[in-house]
């Protein structure tokens, strides 16, 4: 008997920790799939009463934010259904915007000076097109913001604005597996700020793909940056640290990189295994304005600051680099 009793006790413990994990994942996808959306809007919903459920939802992405601020809550994931929603949309209470389809859950900003404005919140908006506004996107200095696998395209003026702020990760900008395409002026414009650009296509805006301003600090890595009316990408050295690296630079009509010196203030540039080709005017345009301010001569300033390494440069019809 004791021999039996062993056996069993053997039996039991083997067999527990896999009815364990399965309860585990059942409460667990269970409570994933009822908590992942805190409100829902649909534009087409013919529902009288709204109160932002699945089956009540909020006709616009406007009621449903002035709804999590009338009761004070943070973090709130709201679910936006396909369809256009002509709005101007103000984030605020750490709320994240996640819509239905990327192509078919539209902000149409048209006549608005801004499609979505981030005020001082930290917010993720994913899955949705915003076009036609003054600015599309804009980001101001005491948020953090992420862009997922969204359209910001048409815009009046720049497509994105992130203003200047601080270092701190918690003002961190983040755009990845987007496109930002045909904005009247910049595609991007940045000010000193943390900030991260990744997967992205930059395409037909009338004025630089990406635009830096003074001691911007990130990183732009494996994006499309094309057919942009003025250069692909153009900076400010004085305080920057930027990595460039696994970009296709190419068909703009200026410059492919064009980095700006005023000052003889310092910064850090790696370009690395980038496509540097066919653009209209140089590749790579270092463009001196410092009028005398610097110490030592250009070209061995910009060796100090500017490391490149393993980069295709080529087919730039005005040459692969220039010192001005």
């Amino acid at each position: 008997m004791q021999k039996a009793r062993i056996i069993l006790k053997q039996k039991k413990h083997q067999i527990f920790p896999g009815m364990a994990l399965a309860i585990f994942l059942l409460l667990f996808a269970a409570s994933a799939s009822g908590d992942l959306y805190d409100f829902y809007v649909d534009s087409a919903s013919t529902q009288t009463n709204e109160d932002g459920t699945e089956s009540c939802p909020f006709k616009t992405i406007g009621a449903a934010i002035r709804h999590i601020e009338s009761e004070s809550l943070e973090g709130k994931n709201i679910y936006t259904k396909k369809g256009t929603y002509n709005e101007q949309v103000e984030l605020t209470n750490d709320t994240n915007l996640i819509g239905e389809d990327r192509h078919e859950t539209i902000i149409n900003g048209e006549g608005k000076d801004k499609g979505i404005y981030f005020h001082s919140t930290e917010s993720r908006v994913q899955n949705l097109t915003v076009e036609k506004a003054s600015v599309n996107l804009k980001v101001d200095k005491k948020s953090k913001v992420t862009v997922e696998n969204c359209s910001i395209r048409e815009s009046g003026g720049d497509g994105i604005e992130v203003d200047r702020s601080g270092y701190s990760k918690n003002y961190k900008f983040t755009l990845k597996d987007s496109s930002v395409k045909d904005s009247g002026e910049r595609g991007m414009y940045i000010f000193k700020r943390k900030f991260e650009i990744t997967g992205s296509e930059i395409s037909g805006n009338g004025g630089e793909g990406i635009d830096l301003h003074t001691s911007a600090r990130g990183t732009i890595k494996d994006n499309e940056i094309k057919n942009n009316e003025e250069s692909g990408i153009e900076m400010i050295m004085g305080g920057a640290n930027v990595s460039i690296r696994g970009n296709n630079i190419s068909r703009n009509d200026t410059q492919g990189v064009t980095i700006q010196v005023y000052n003889s203030r310092q910064g850090k540039v790696k370009l690395t295994k980038n496509d540097i080709v066919n653009n209209s005017g140089y590749g790579i345009r270092y463009a001196r304005y410092d009028h005398g301010k610097l110490k030592m001569k250009f070209q061995d300033f910009i060796k100090k600051c500017v490391k490149r390494k393993s980069n295709s440069i080529g087919g730039n019809s005005d040459g692969d680099y220039a010192y001005q």
